[in-house]
């Protein structure tokens, strides 16, 4: 309410008043003005002087009355209107301090965003830059690959059968220089995915166009692929060492018995064979690089990496599985962005193009790519013994998940002697833990694995 437009008591009536009893006793005081204006004589007999002068206090007490019951009303509404104020004033103050917080947010965000920004650009700058030197190098390297890819076939074609070992090493000098020309041709591409599926397409063509001339392929090289030999290269390249058949889904690598390896027999692939070995040797470097980061013997026994090739609703399956840290939520939106690397640490600092290739070659293929963290679970282990005497020893074993924090020692006391026997954690690196009161037979041994 605006105080200005608020009516101010006046005492009317109480004036008037007064100025007719002043008038009747100035009347009272000269009869000769009575006679002259003709009045009654019975208005100033008695009780009519004490009569107005009673109703005129009564006039004058309900005016007093009225005076205090507006001033009342008014201190109310001043009251409220401070009150208004106040609070309009307080609300012009959180008014600012949302405007300030709101600014200094939209402040960060546009400086967040322009890092960004710059950040894309600078990864489209150095990709753009890098295409830019890989065609280059395509392009004057032409004449180079095609003498070096011509004398090779003509040593293997003299060598012959003489040298079975000269020709193998010939023919993976072929197929590195192979490997290199097709990383080249795959990092010139505008569109890598559509680049690899317009190969596949032309594969489909070459097998059908075979098919139709009764199975006569007139180009020497057939569009299709073994899925298990991509596999046997890429981890060539990655371990430097050709794994072995164990049986027949099972491969092995030497002097890596850590890492656990199955292969079962899929259809065959179509299209570039080197472009799956990119996208599987950059997965298990990966797998090495977050799996071995410490350089012990005993963590490199325990750091398992665990390859699986097998076939699912009609599509080739690779599953590779290493024991690094869990990939955030945050990070999981932008693993396969062009420019990330989740590889941080001073030594290796990475440039974000392989697993961008990664994606791109599966995209090529119509494949997906994905992954999941594995967790620990609680569980209960039932473990059986049983004697050639017949006896059973049944023993429940409970796997309990504890978050509370590093392990620092373990203490292990006899109940019989009442020894206790404690050692720190850094103590298991060096070796599993037994019993050290009786080392010759030792009542127990403890291995941490960590």
């Amino acid at each position: 309410m605006n105080p200005s437009r608020m009516k101010t008591p006046y005492p009317l009536l109480s004036i008037l008043l007064a100025f007719a009893l002043l008038s009747y006793f100035y009347l009272l005081i000269h009869p000769d003005l009575v006679q002259f204006y003709r009045i009654p004589p019975y208005i100033f007999e008695q009780p009519i002087p004490e009569a107005l002068l009673a109703a005129f206090a009564l006039v004058v007490l309900l005016e007093l009355r009225n005076v205090q019951m507006q001033r009342r009303h008014q201190q109310e509404i001043m009251q409220r209107v401070e009150e208004q104020i106040e609070e309009l004033l307080d609300n012009k103050k959180q008014l600012h301090a949302k405007a300030h917080v709101y600014a200094n947010h939209a402040e960060k965000l546009k400086l967040f965003i322009s890092d960004k920004l710059l950040e894309y650009i600078e990864y489209d700058e150095k990709f753009l830059h890098f295409k830019s030197i890989a065609s280059e190098v395509r392009h004057n390297g032409v004449i180079s690959y095609d003498k070096i890819s011509t004398l090779l076939d003509r040593q293997m074609a003299e060598i012959g059968i003489a040298d079975l070992d000269e020709v193998q090493r010939l023919q993976e000098a072929r197929d590195s220089l192979r490997y290199l020309w097709d990383l080249l041709d795959l990092s010139t591409a505008d569109n890598i995915a559509l680049h690899i599926a317009n190969q596949v397409c032309e594969a489909e063509e070459v097998i059908f166009q075979s098919e139709l001339d009764n199975g006569e392929d007139a180009n020497p090289e057939r569009p299709v692929f073994d899925s298990r030999g991509a596999l046997v290269k890429a981890l060539h390249r990655c371990f430097g060492s050709a794994p072995q058949w164990w049986d027949d889904v099972t491969l092995q690598v030497n002097d890596h018995d850590w890492v656990w390896i199955q292969a079962a027999v899929t259809d065959s692939l179509l299209g570039n064979e080197n472009h799956v070995v990119l996208a599987l040797e950059n997965l298990i470097s990966n797998a090495q690089f977050f799996t071995g980061r410490i350089k012990s013997r005993k963590v490199e026994k325990l750091a398992r990496i665990a390859i699986q090739l097998d076939e699912q609703q009609g599509y080739v399956r690779y599953r590779i599985y290493n024991r690094g840290p869990h990939i955030d939520e945050d990070t999981a939106t932008k693993l396969f962005q062009l420019g990330y690397s989740t590889r941080r640490v001073k030594e290796h600092h990475g440039k974000g193009l392989g697993l961008y290739f990664v994606n791109e070659i599966i995209k090529g293929y119509d494949g997906k790519i994905s992954f999941h963290n594995v967790d620990n679970n609680t569980d209960v282990l039932s473990l059986r013994l049983e004697t050639d005497g017949g006896e059973v020893i049944t023993e429940v074993i409970e796997l309990v998940i504890e978050d509370g924090g590093k392990l620092e020692s373990i203490e292990i006391t006899h109940q019989s002697d009442q020894k206790t026997h404690r050692r720190l954690h850094e103590d298991f690196s060096e070796g599993a833990m037994t019993d050290p009161s009786q080392p010759a037979q030792p009542r127990w041994h403890l291995e941490v694995d960590s």
